[in-house]
């Protein structure tokens, strides 16, 4: 009997020596001004991930995609998505990718009758026709999601505040009102000015936001939730693999198709 004791008192004592120390308690902010500085530092650190955007609810205008993102001083996107491109049509899968601010490249599906070899076409800015504004469309979308620091996170700071705080385990919740009209007084960039003045004209006073984050304090998801008129437009977006070995690269030009 004595020996087993002492062989039990062994073993709680090696157990005590050996276990690992519990993981570090993540920081929790009490505003937005120090929670989107602690964001913007922790995801520059990293500069790439990987990105899903969910489903959209009712009255949603974005659709599922994913796909990967390297930042820089113009943000780098490779995104797939699945949308219709026809007027009652299937969804068609769309692939883009970006590397500037003035173009992007689509890879279309086979219903637009492409060269099996050349599926990519480019898209230009300064061009105007319907096709372009709409594959833009669906890309800036995407992107507007996937690519939460050239949008989300500098209307938040210009006009969040910080409402709720919840924690489980490593992970940290923050819920935040955003006052679309405190953010176009305070912003001074003039292409995020314009996006919220399209909103405040459309009498959208304002979303809440949800960011969720890791120990880190790197964002695992990115929600807005938006009333307009009578439905409420919610875009969510998920983040993993943040430093991952992320390469992307505009498509060859042998396998770009000319527009007509």
């Amino acid at each position: 009997m004595k020996r087993t004791a002492t062989l039990l008192v062994a073993a709680v004592a090696l157990t005590a020596c050996t276990s690992s120390p519990p993981p570090p308690q993540p920081t929790q902010y009490n505003d937005v001004k120090s929670l989107v500085a602690a964001v913007s530092k922790a995801v520059n650190e990293k500069k790439t991930y990987r990105f899903t955007i969910l489903p959209p609810t009712t009255g949603g205008v974005t659709a599922p995609a994913n796909g990967s993102v390297r930042l820089g001083d113009v943000p780098s996107i490779d995104a797939t998505t699945k949308r219709p491109v026809q007027t009652g049509g299937a969804d068609e899968e769309l692939r883009f990718v970006s590397t500037t601010k003035d173009t992007a490249y689509v890879k279309l599906p086979p219903v637009f009758k492409l060269p099996q070899d050349k599926p990519w076409v480019k898209l230009d800015r300064k061009d105007a026709d319907d096709f372009t504004n709409t594959m833009l469309g669906f890309h800036d979308v995407i992107y507007q999601q996937a690519v939460f620091t050239t949008y989300h996170l500098p209307v938040i700071q210009a006009g969040g505040e910080l409402k709720l705080t919840a924690q489980t385990g490593d992970r940290v919740r923050y819920s935040i009102a955003v006052d679309y009209q405190k953010a176009y007084d305070t912003l001074t960039d003039e292409s995020l000015r314009n996006e919220i003045k399209l909103a405040l004209d459309q009498k959208v006073t304002g979303s809440a936001a949800e960011i969720e984050l890791n120990g880190s304090s790197l964002p695992i998801r990115v929600k807005f939730s938006t009333q307009f008129q009578n439905a409420l437009i919610v875009d969510e977006a998920r983040f993993t693999d943040w430093g991952a070995d992320v390469q992307i690269a505009e498509p060859a030009a042998t396998e770009i198709s000319r527009r007509n």
